[in-house]
């Protein structure tokens, strides 16, 4: 098992939120099929898994991520650090709500506060361009978007009942080409931004 797998295993065993080993294979093939992209958002860096991930695919890809949490994006830095990727890969912490940047991305990957899709989508939309990709994690959340039955637990179902909204509305939404796989990782989509 090589450093990035162990660190996601790693990681999962630890209970941090890090993308399925099955997402992160279709990630990086996304990456290896679109050589244009060379610069990536990622809102949601966790112990910095997903970035170094991507950054393995090619030299010329470079990443800016954010953190929320201080403690999670030191980690994630130190990480970054060891695997020999901090000239590619920064670490920004904040809400990414907050994060105002001049740079346009040619991948935008959101994968953190679920219930927040929507509104990272408005935000960073701004920062794409025609043919930028916007590819989400965790659209099933567990199974528990198409089988509510699964979770009784209110502020769970409140959220899973925003995701179900918002994979409706990406998928109607006529600034982008947008195709759901329900079966790889937790859901993933990968929008297209035509408009």
């Amino acid at each position: 098992m090589d450093r990035l797998e162990t660190l996601g295993r790693e990681a999962r065993d630890r209970g941090i939120p890090v993308m399925k080993q099955d997402g992160i294979a279709f990630l990086k093939d996304l990456l290896k099929a679109h050589a244009e992209v060379q610069s990536v958002l990622e809102v949601g860096t966790a112990v910095g898994y997903s970035s170094m991930e991507m950054a393995s695919v090619r030299p010329d890809i470079r990443i800016d991520t954010i953190e929320i949490d201080p403690a999670r994006a030191e980690e994630a830095r130190r990480n970054i650090r060891a695997c020999g990727c901090a000239d590619r890969i920064y670490v920004h912490v904040c809400d990414a709500a907050d994060y105002v940047t001049m740079a346009y991305y040619d991948l935008i990957f959101i994968d953190a506060a679920k219930s927040q899709y929507s509104r990272y989508t408005e935000h960073f939309y701004e920062c794409s361009h025609p043919g930028t990709l916007f590819v989400y994690d965790n659209l099933n959340f567990h199974g528990i978007v198409d089988d509510p039955q699964l979770s009784h637990n209110r502020s769970t179902l409140q959220m899973t009942r925003k995701i179900q909204k918002f994979r409706e509305r990406l998928l109607q939404d006529p600034r982008f080409r947008t195709e759901f796989h329900a079966e790889i990782g937790d859901g993933v989509a990968v929008a297209e931004r035509i408009a």
